[in-house]
């Protein structure tokens, strides 16, 4: 069964997540739409600060107390996730629903060993006994690649190099079979190497263990690497929906079209050229965004863009929001 006929895990329609400050409301995610199914990866790429990361939270219902979620519909393998109480939130978390984090220093708990840690939540969810614990950490640890798995155990998370302790995050998020695993910026803050073993990492995981997964990252590489769809965010709203393959080739919208003049392209970009760049800033996102919000920043823009954009779709999850043909213009 491919991806796109697999049941859909995450279904998210008409996500806001608002934020109530002393200057007013700020918004920093606003009407996303998307669906992931079994088996399939779905990257949410944008620049820093256009709400990436706000929407994995708001999926896992990790957001601060001043952040007011809502949705249409926000269901994990049919159940509302707007809906649940904290206890059910608390029970799906960790379980079928696992995320991993952006920083695994600040994520692990630096007073407790990496064994102590791995083997808490699965003692918690699956009533496993200390030996059973054991036993999975063990297993999980040297599935993600880490040597002397017995040994690691008894470290704590200082004692850990930076890509050592994503490998632990990794097998954190992985101990009870997760359904859905929401890894937020993974590779970040880790060097080139270390980063290209963490991708393929995931990216071998997810294919052996067929779960659904949505990463959250900056980098247009990574996509190229790891993703089945694409969803490109600008400013708290997706701009831009299609397969990996469809936004490398025809990119429809003027944003992700910049996005990737950023980019090298081996073959192509002359060595000591120079690269794309997107002049100005993100917008803020208080109070409310009218028309596009690109508009400032976008070398295609009209009159019209200060209106409303409607979404524009062209079926089989291919969508994005501009007036503007760009293939046309490129004739």
């Amino acid at each position: 069964m491919s991806a796109a006929e697999s049941p859909v895990v995450l279904d998210v329609q008409g996500l806001h997540v608002d934020i109530r400050t002393a200057s007013g409301v700020v918004h920093p995610v606003r009407d996303v739409s998307f669906q992931v199914r079994r088996g399939e990866t779905l990257c949410i790429v944008g620049e820093s600060g256009c709400g990436k990361s706000m929407t994995s939270l708001a999926i896992m219902g990790l957001l601060p107390r001043a952040t007011h979620r809502r949705a249409r519909a926000m269901s994990f393998l049919g159940e509302d996730l707007t809906k649940l109480g904290e206890q059910r939130m608390n029970a799906l978390r960790g379980d079928r629903l696992a995320m991993v984090f952006q920083e695994p220093m600040t994520a692990l708990n630096p007073a407790y060993t990496i064994g102590e840690q791995l083997m808490e939540h699965y003692r918690h969810h699956r009533g496993a006994s200390g030996a059973q614990a054991r036993e999975r950490a063990i297993e999980l640890l040297q599935k993600v690649g880490i040597a002397a798995a017995g040994d690691r155990l008894q470290q704590y998370p200082h004692q850990l190099s930076g890509g050592l302790r994503q490998r632990v995050m990794i097998a954190m998020a992985l101990m009870c079979a997760p359904e859905l695993l929401v890894a937020d910026e993974p590779s970040t803050a880790l060097d080139v190497t270390i980063q290209a073993q963490i991708l393929r990492l995931l990216a071998d995981l997810q294919k052996e263990l067929g779960i659904a997964m949505v990463l959250i990252t900056h980098d247009l590489g990574v996509v190229a690497r790891i993703a089945d769809r694409v969803a490109v965010m600008y400013a708290g709203q997706v701009v831009e929906e299609g397969t990996a393959a469809e936004i490398f080739a025809r990119p429809r919208h003027p944003y992700t079209r910049g996005l990737l003049d950023c980019i090298p392209v081996p073959g192509r970009t002359a060595p000591g050229s120079r690269l794309g760049s997107i002049p100005g800033v993100v917008p803020s996102l208080a109070g409310e965004l009218r028309g596009c919000a690109f508009r400032e920043r976008c070398p295609h823009a009209r009159a019209e863009c200060s209106q409303p954009i409607p979404l524009r779709d062209e079926g089989a999850g291919r969508r994005w929001r501009c007036i503007v043909d760009l293939e046309a213009v490129a004739a």
